[in-house]
């Protein structure tokens, strides 16, 4: 789908994939489990993001890249819902993942699986789509392909800064490591993400914000976020001190889409100039809606309203 007019948030998606989600009254080993099929979408972090900012409000356009029989189908579901789009064609193909709750045990299992391994042209073809489109604000969510630099989110960062561009960091592994003290405007960890750098996973909030506050003195980036694995998250920025917003206990249906959902939000306000620790507050939002849902999308706006009354600034 040709681009033909500047959009305001771009999104970037290495290893996107088709998300198959179903349900089983039991999974059983060593014998059939039988599903019912409850939705088929397009899935990847910068994917998710493009969704739910387009759905919130913002435009937004999705870059991938494409290939085989799921990249043509991704590719067509993305038609139906109307999502710009531009797919990078690749000869590998792209992958499916699959997200089965076991009724029976109120539980979600996520099967993840690898992705296709680009050339080095359609990499290249990757980081010519994503500089041609001058946006105020880029997305660069997930993990690398195998045999991809640790450094590709880096080279990405450097250049599209040079055009006014501020990078929204969501990844994890090689590609985090090779991606902080680049320029980026604001990376979103979670506690494990961040214990990677090299810090303690156990560590009180107020630790946490002090290891964060470290970090971005060194310039990793001018915004670090941290969500924690019991819900909100702690947000730290130069000159300015910690916010810690905590979310309600809720029943989880699902992680799928939570994080993802949390940067639409964040990237949505902060388009719509929103101050930073508001569009924070609505990312812990968006987050607590997603994990009640089914899916890998935040659809229902008037509970994300909701929830942003519900989430609160918590002195450390």
């Amino acid at each position: 789908m040709p681009n033909q007019r500047c959009y305001q948030v771009v999104t970037f998606t290495m290893n996107p994939a088709l998300d198959l989600f179903g349900r089983t009254e039991h999974i059983f080993d060593d014998s059939k489990s039988r599903c019912i099929q409850t939705a088929l979408l397009p899935g990847g972090g910068g994917l998710n993001v493009a969704r739910n900012v387009r759905r919130m409000g913002s435009d937004s356009f999705a870059i991938f890249p494409s290939g085989g029989p799921n990249g043509r189908y991704l590719e067509q579901l993305l038609k139906d819902e109307q999502q710009p789009y531009q797919a990078i064609a690749i000869d590998q193909h792209t992958r499916q993942n699959l997200g089965i709750t076991d009724v029976g045990r109120g539980v979600m299992h996520h099967f993840v699986f690898p992705g296709p391994r680009l050339s080095r042209s359609e990499l290249a073809a990757c980081v010519a789509a994503i500089c041609q489109q001058h946006a105020p604000w880029l997305v660069l969510s997930g993990s690398l392909g195998e045999g991809v630099e640790a450094d590709f989110y880096a080279k990405i960062i450097a250049r599209v800064r040079q055009q006014g561009t501020r990078v929204l960091l969501d990844t994890s592994g090689v590609a985090l490591q090779g991606s902080l003290y680049q320029g980026a405007y604001l990376a979103k960890l979670n506690r494990k993400e961040f214990a990677s750098l090299g810090y303690p996973e156990d560590a009180s909030v107020a630790e946490l914000a002090e290891q964060m506050q470290d970090l971005v003195a060194k310039g990793a980036v001018e915004v670090l976020i941290v969500t924690l694995n019991r819900g909100g998250a702690v947000l730290v920025q130069r000159d300015s001190q910690p916010v810690y917003v905590s979310a309600p206990a809720v029943h989880i249906v699902s992680h799928v889409g939570a994080g993802d959902s949390f940067m639409s939000a964040l990237a949505h306000q902060l388009n719509q100039g929103a101050p930073l620790v508001q569009a924070f507050r609505y990312g812990v939002a968006a987050a607590l809606v997603t994990v009640q849902c089914e899916g890998n999308q935040l659809e229902d706006l008037d509970w994300l309203e909701r929830a942003y009354t519900e989430v609160v600034e918590t002195p450390f």
